[in-house]
């Protein structure tokens, strides 16, 4: 009796590398073709792998329905594979190695076949060299296609035009030409609606607000990216650090010149900004970054410290620093015998968890020594109005030049690479430094920019991180003495405060 030939378990395999429409049309398109020479062969289909909108040649993202298809080869689910065209399987040197391998096991005796052009005979010398010629010649293109696309990408940096992709920029509106997935953008205009946002976290940021703040107020009004998601810490410092919002192209992280669309905000706000979330980045995220709230519900937090391991008198100069020493955190708490909170010293960070100071009592002493103190600054800039910023910045600029003719010494190997590169090391050291002062400076000027009167009449209304970033942006620290008799009343000298 003749012995019958079992039926092929195939599967088929559809990619397409740009699905414009997002539709999967180009991959129906390939069904169509491989399911009749399935049943012309009488094999039967048993798993359809598809990798619509992959690209075959970019290995930052990976293939699941082609690496799914080896998988099942090799556990015998199946011994067979039918792809529209051998390109559609692989496009890279690589992988055609890795495929061949796979299909010269005996054991799994796996049988290839396309729609396009027939039978892929990988057993054979002369069949794998075509492959190899077919494979070389297909990466040769996508390599080209490359310097296109990078040669293109060169002249729009260069012009500071916008790039045909990617989502819509916040705070700006596209304009095209004609219509449909392949549209050309022609221009953009500012969306006046979310310019406001951009402006007024602009302001709040250089005035010393933190980026969590900034992130939960807009998510808490409801204010949404261009996605259609909330606001995360990452995208609000993207946003006010970019150089599109002044009106400047950049490209991989560093500024190319003016750019073809308007400003929303001025090129010195934008370079106080980055130099701000340049050097404070860490610091934010060291601070917060373990929250599970970004809100803070007292203006005041994170400022007050406490002297009880390093005593000090009030009105004598604080060496601390000078002697490696450090003051501790104070915490807010409740506290059982009064309906309202304390700051308290924080045992945790190795305080004496004894200390204490009232909030409200806290917080009003504090407003008043505010204003006084802006009052003085106030008069102070009005008899010597020199702004220390103009100076810095041209103190950075030299460090920068200066950091460019050593990486360019650097390829030119004129001295020994471990000199250049601790010259380096230095002049990057000093450009941080730069940067922390200037930053420090643009959030002290925001901030005194603002005049006492109208602070007066509009601090009532400011949020708490409205009234945090104030306090931050001219207070480094504040100094808790201890209480002094009669201890039920509160004593404001008990509070020195170390102005920036």
């Amino acid at each position: 009796m003749k012995a019958t030939t079992r039926a092929r378990r195939v599967g088929i395999y559809l990619r397409i590398s740009d699905d414009r429409e997002g539709a999967g049309l180009g991959v129906d398109r390939q069904l169509k073709d491989c399911k009749p020479l399935a049943k012309q062969l009488g094999w039967n289909v048993v798993e359809i792998y598809d990798d619509n909108d992959m690209s075959a040649t970019d290995r930052r993202k990976k293939r699941k329905g082609y690496h799914r298809m080896l998988a099942d080869i090799q556990s015998g689910h199946i011994d067979a594979v039918i792809a529209w065209h051998p390109d559609r399987l692989y496009r890279q040197p690589r992988e055609l190695e890795d495929l061949m391998d796979l299909l010269d096991d005996p054991e799994l005796n796996v049988e290839l076949r396309t729609a396009r052009t027939g039978t892929i005979d990988l057993s054979t010398p002369d069949g794998r060299m075509l492959a190899r010629i077919q494979v070389a010649v297909a990466k040769r293109e996508v390599e080209h296609r490359r310097e296109r696309i990078l040669s293109k990408v060169q002249e729009l940096v260069e012009a500071g035009a916008i790039h045909n992709s990617g989502h819509r920029a916040f705070g700006y509106d596209r304009h095209f030409d004609g219509t449909g997935p392949r549209r050309k953008i022609t221009h953009e205009t500012v969306n006046e609606r979310e310019a406001a946002y951009i402006k007024d976290w602009a302001d709040r940021a250089l005035e010393g607000a933190t980026l969590y703040s900034l992130v939960v107020e807009a998510n808490d009004s409801g204010i949404l990216t261009t996605t259609g998601g909330p606001w995360s810490y990452q995208g609000m410092r993207t946003l006010l650090r970019s150089g599109r919002v002044a009106g400047l192209k950049e490209h991989r992280g560093e500024i190319k010149g003016p750019a073809v669309w308007p400003a929303i905000i001025p090129v010195e706000k934008h370079k106080a900004l980055r130099a701000l979330l340049d050097t404070k980045t860490e610091e934010y995220r060291a601070e917060h970054g373990e929250r599970k709230t970004t809100a803070r519900k007292y203006p005041l937090s994170g400022l007050p410290r406490c002297t009880c391991k390093v005593p000090h008198t009030v009105g004598v100069p604080c060496t601390c620093k000078e002697e490696g020493k450090r003051h501790h955190r104070m915490k807010t708490s409740p506290r059982g015998d009064r309906p309202t909170g304390v700051y308290t010293c924080a045992r945790d960070g190795g305080g004496c968890g004894a200390r204490t100071i009232d909030i409200p009592h806290f917080e009003k002493a504090m407003e008043q020594l505010l204003f006084a103190q802006l009052e003085e600054v106030e008069a102070a800039v009005a008899e010597d109005p020199d702004d220390p910023r103009p100076a810095l910045e041209e103190k950075l600029g030299k460090l920068e030049r200066r950091k460019a003719e050593l990486e360019v010494e650097l390829d030119e190997g004129d001295r020994s690479v471990r000199e250049i590169t601790d010259a380096l090391t230095r002049v990057k050291g000093r450009i941080a430094t730069v940067q922390g002062e200037l930053a420090e400076q643009s959030v002290k000027a925001n901030v005194l920019d603002i005049n006492v009167e109208d602070l007066r009449k509009a601090w009532e209304d400011y949020s708490v991180a409205r009234k945090q970033a104030v306090y931050r942006g001219l207070i480094e620290e504040i100094i808790i003495h201890p209480a002094t008799r009669p201890f039920n009343v509160f004593n404001p000298a008990r509070i020195e405060i170390k102005w920036k």
